[in-house]
């Protein structure tokens, strides 16, 4: 876990707990809070939550943030204090590799933020600045890179106008979204140095099979079908969906003169067909229809991954979509 990110984002609490503080490090515990004040109360889980996220103790401070989001006993949590608490949710989610429920938590913190009436705050922009940070490392995982620059950039101009203003707090988040910045740039400009080799290997392929015959073009043909599929993932990737969904339909038009029975290769283009058919607004309804269809088959296949993907696409199909109109109101 990127623990400048936790730190640069958390707010500042209402009462001090510097003594607090220097007792759970001592203890690793929370201090009492019996006759404590309500708010004080809020404010020392505040500092005990950060304290487990900053200590490693994920286990711990997953099921003490749990508690303090979900559980309505755990007193009045202002709704700065919530997107935090969602915002390291989600890291945690993330450290794990659970990208889907990842989102989740940001759509839940991006709520948080969009009723806040007072969006000038350092620590309200702070928030959002790693939310963004966030998002863009979920999409880049998840081969999303096209999602992944906008909200980098969208992160890095925000963080530059922070780090103008208090340059001790945010110029460490600023360097880390430099980084991740040209790691992701790094990834597209070899994506497109792999685009134009299949982009040559499809014309090839093509051209051949012009002449062949018997088992030569069934090879051949064979060979094409993976072109078109990283064509595909490649151009998926880059946010161009239209384009992806041509040469994931032209892939498995091949494979269907190939063989009539549905196999994990026809599953996998598929599945790339309706991501891309998810990021075309007009295309959703048909991408959750394909996606239900898959369903059954993945199954029959028993191609676990395939199913818990597909799953998760079903569940997560309005999230993105969600999380950029939250963006777009708190912008």
């Amino acid at each position: 876990m990127h623990l400048i990110i936790i730190d640069t984002a958390f707010p500042h609490l209402r009462h001090d707990m510097t003594i607090a503080h220097a007792q759970m490090e001592h203890t690793g515990t929370m201090p009492p809070i019996v006759s404590l004040a309500p708010d004080v109360v809020v404010d020392m889980m505040m500092c005990y939550a950060k304290y487990l996220v900053d200590d490693g103790r994920t286990i711990d401070a997953t099921d003490f943030i749990d508690t303090l989001i979900y559980d309505d006993e755990a007193g009045d949590v202002p709704p700065l204090y919530s997107a935090w608490l969602w915002l390291a949710h989600m890291m945690l989610l993330m450290d794990g590799g659970n990208y889907t429920l990842a989102l989740s938590s940001a759509e839940n913190a991006l709520h948080q933020l969009a009723d806040i009436t007072g969006k000038k705050s350092d620590d309200f922009l702070a928030i959002l600045d790693a939310l963004l940070y966030n998002l863009a490392i979920v999409h880049h995982n998840t081969g999303e890179d096209a999602r992944a620059v906008k909200e980098l950039t969208k992160a890095q101009q925000l963080c530059e106008r922070l780090a103008r203003k208090n340059q001790e707090r945010f110029s460490p988040m600023l360097m880390h979204l430099v980084e991740a910045s040209t790691a992701v740039i790094k990834s597209r400009s070899k994506q497109l140095s792999v685009l134009a080799y299949y982009q040559s290997e499809t014309e090839r392929y093509t051209r051949q099979l012009e002449n062949s015959e018997g088992n030569d073009l069934r090879e051949g043909m064979s060979h094409l079908v993976d072109a078109l599929k990283n064509e595909g993932d490649i151009m998926l990737n880059m946010g161009n969906a239209r384009n992806a969904v041509k040469y994931y339909t032209k892939a498995l038009r091949y494979l269907k003169r190939m063989n009539d029975r549905l196999g994990e290769r026809e599953l996998r283009i598929s599945i790339g067909l309706a991501r891309a058919l998810l990021r075309i607004i007009n295309r959703r309804a048909a991408a959750e229809q394909l996606l239900n269809s898959l369903l059954p088959l993945a199954r029959k296949l028993q191609t676990s991954n395939e199913v818990i993907e597909i799953e998760n696409l079903l569940s997560n199909k309005n999230r993105n979509v969600n999380i950029m109109t939250l963006l777009k109101s708190i912008f």
